[in-house]
C-alpha cells in the first residue's frame, strides 16, 4: 500500500512539472494587453542591423518568411501564426558573442495603439555569437504599436 501511494505521489509531483514546462511564456504588464510568445522559430542569418536591436510589425506570411525560419523538431512545433486576423510584433538582438535576452516590461494598450517596452539584459561572452528574438501576435485591429527601450 505504501508503495502504491508512493508511485501515486511521484507520478503527480511529474505532471505538474511537465504542465508548467508545456505552458507558453506569457508576459502580462500592467494593462489588460498580455503578450504570448511565438514559439520555435529562428531569425534568419541574413538580416540587415543598423542599430543593435531591430524591432518591427509584421503583417503577412510573405515579409515574416523573409526574416524568420521554423525551428521545428520531431518533438515541438512552431506556434501556428494567423495573418488574416493578426500581425507580428517582432524584437531581435544583433548577433553578438555576449549572451543577451530581450525582457519586455510593459504593454500598455490605449484606443488601439500598443505600447511595447522592452530592454536588453546582457550576460557572460560566449565562444560563438547569436542573438535573442520575442515574437508575439497582436490583433489586426490594433493600427497603431510603438516599440521603445525601457530606460
Amino acid at each position: 500500500m505504501k508503495i502504491a501511494i508512493s508511485l501515486l505521489l511521484v507520478f503527480s509531483l511529474i505532471s505538474c512539472n511537465n504542465n508548467e514546462n508545456n505552458q507558453k511564456e506569457t508576459t502580462k504588464t500592467n494593462s489588460d494587453f498580455s503578450v504570448v510568445y511565438l514559439e520555435n522559430y529562428f531569425p534568419r542569418n541574413d538580416i540587415e542591423f543598423t542599430t543593435p536591436v531591430k524591432a518591427m510589425v509584421i503583417s503577412n506570411k510573405e515579409k515574416f518568411d523573409s526574416y524568420f525560419g521554423v525551428a521545428q523538431t520531431m518533438y515541438n512545433k512552431a506556434t501556428p501564426i494567423d495573418f488574416e486576423k493578426n500581425k507580428v510584433v517582432a524584437i531581435i538582438t544583433e548577433p553578438s558573442d555576449i549572451k543577451e535576452e530581450i525582457v519586455i516590461t510593459e504593454t500598455f494598450l490605449k484606443d488601439n495603439k500598443l505600447l511595447v517596452k522592452y530592454k536588453v539584459e546582457k550576460g557572460e561572452t560566449r565562444s560563438f555569437t547569436a542573438n535573442d528574438l520575442k515574437l508575439f501576435e497582436i490583433p489586426k485591429t490594433i493600427y497603431g504599436v510603438d516599440i521603445t527601450v525601457d530606460k
